[in-house]
Parts: C-alpha cells; structure tokens; sequence
C-alpha cells in the first residue's frame, strides 16, 4: 500500500496514531477478560466452598445474645471482686463476665465446664487492641485488613 509512496509528517503521526489506539483498545479488552475470568473463578470457588462445608456438616448461625446496658448499682463497688466461682473480676460485673465465658465457649467449642477462668479485667481500647479487632473482623467477614476501616470503638456500658 505504501511501497512507493512518499511518507509525509502528518502520514506518519497519523500511522503512529492508530497503532497506539489499537493497542490501548486490546489493553482494554484484556483488562476487562481478566475482571470477568477473576469473578467467574471467584463464584467458582464459592460455590464449591460451599458445597464441600455443606457436606461435611451444615452451616450454624452463631447465636445472637442481646447486649443490655447494665444497671448502674449492679457495678461492683471496689474495683476487684471474686465472682460466683472464685473468679477475680477487675473493673467488670458478673453479668459481663458471664457473656465473655458463653462467647469463649461458643467460639472454642470447649464446654463451658471444661473452662477454667481466673480472673476477668475490663480494658480500655488501645492501639493495640484496634488491631487485634481488626484482624478478628477479618478473619470472620474475608474482607483483607487493608480494605477494612474502623472509624470508632465505643465502650457499651
């Protein structure tokens, strides 16, 4: 088509033109292969996921317990007491300690009997605390930490 003619300037700016349009078009359509191919594998796994828990045993929700404000007289009067089974409790109520030990029974799978408990203290959220939050809300959801944001932790009295 161009073997004997002469090229001008404005030939070739447009030749260079359309060859960098038709590689961005094919970089497009790769992406969008890819994004597709990555969802289908996804679902894929998903899907499979699911039907391998299910056929080992069925899926359980976990058990919602209602979290109640505690009564103000209900807290202890001296910052550490001994629960109903020698338990030292600092800084917390029995109603509290005893909604911790059902969660780490649950959670474990451990009776409750088989649990052995010293003494339950009360925190205050640090940094460090943020963190380990952060990664259980991970762990349970799937979402990565990085995608995750946790704009506040409030204390529930």
């Amino acid at each position: 088509m161009l073997a004997n003619q002469t090229v001008t300037f404005g030939d070739s700016l447009l030749i260079a033109l359309v060859g960098i349009l038709v590689v961005l078009i094919e970089l497009a359509l790769l992406a969008v292969i890819i994004v597709l191919l990555s969802k289908l594998i996804r679902a894929f796994e998903k899907k499979s996921a699911h039907s391998g828990k299910a056929a080992a045993q069925p899926v359980e929700t976990p058990p919602v317990i209602p979290i109640q404000p505690a009564p103000a007289a209900a807290a202890p009067a001296v910052p550490a007491a001994a629960g109903g089974n020698g338990i030292l409790l600092v800084d917390t109520d029995e109603q509290t300690a005893a909604m911790l030990m059902a969660i780490v029974s649950n959670q474990t799978g451990i009776p409750l009997e088989r649990l052995q408990f010293k003494s339950i203290r009360q925190v205050t959220v640090d940094s460090k605390t943020e963190a380990v939050l952060l990664a259980i809300i991970s762990d349970k959801t799937g979402i990565p930490p990085e995608r995750l944001i946790i704009k506040s932790i409030q204390e529930i009295d």
